[in-house]
């Protein structure tokens, strides 16, 4: 349910239980606490079924309960969070080792995000970047800039930015494959949408072909 239904209906409710509120103290005029009671009990009625229809709105939307939404659209916000620090560093960075490499591996995290962002179910097909590789991107990489930054640098610097670099092109290639892992779904549907159009073409060329020997 979008926020204006939510609006609209939030007011609906509101409209009707004022109404009823109007009704019954024309009727019951010396009654305020029996009006008040069958008021509350209609509001609470109205409330909880508005509550029900927006709850299955949500899951006839996206396919998912109103519990596994919320826990979802948290982590997107924890992940976007992520992301910002990540952009912030390379953008304070720009001459940051591979620099090109870096940006790619942002690109491709920030495409993660919008798909799932768009797509909250697939969400459970890239657990393992919003829990893991994303976090262990944006650590590796504030940490090697904060060393590379370094004016003064000895041997064992050297060596662990040298290990740095070599883990983050490994976690950009993982990084990598989580979004291959997102498109295929994407592909599988795409394939089957040719096979069908691919059918139907052929059929149609067929029943022409039939047409034009009868002819």
């Amino acid at each position: 349910m979008t926020t204006f239904k939510k609006i609209m209906a939030f007011t609906g409710s509101i409209f009707i239980v004022i109404v009823l509120f109007g009704i019954l103290s024309a009727i019951l005029k010396s009654s305020w606490l029996l009006i008040g009671l069958i008021t509350i009990a209609v509001a609470s009625i109205l409330f909880f079924f508005s509550a029900k229809a927006g709850d299955q709105a949500l899951t006839e939307k996206t396919g998912l309960t109103k519990k596994e939404f919320k826990y979802i659209r948290t982590n997107l916000e924890e992940a976007r969070l992520k992301i910002m620090r990540l952009q912030k560093i390379m953008a304070t960075n720009k001459g940051l080792y591979s620099f090109q490499e870096r940006n790619k591996t942002l690109q491709l995290a920030k495409r993660i995000y919008g798909i799932v962002k768009d797509e909250p179910k697939r969400f459970y097909e890239a657990e393992d970047f919003f829990f893991s590789h994303l976090d262990s991107l944006v650590e590796l990489t504030e940490k090697y800039a904060f060393l590379e930054s370094q004016p003064v640098k000895d041997k064992k610097i050297y060596q662990t930015l040298s290990d740095t670099r070599s883990l983050l092109n490994d976690l950009s290639r993982v990084i990598e494959k989580d979004l291959f892992t997102l498109l295929n779904q994407d592909v599988n549907s795409l394939d089957f949408e040719l096979e069908v159009a691919k059918n139907s073409i052929s059929k149609q060329k067929q029943k022409f072909e039939r047409s034009s020997k009868h002819e």
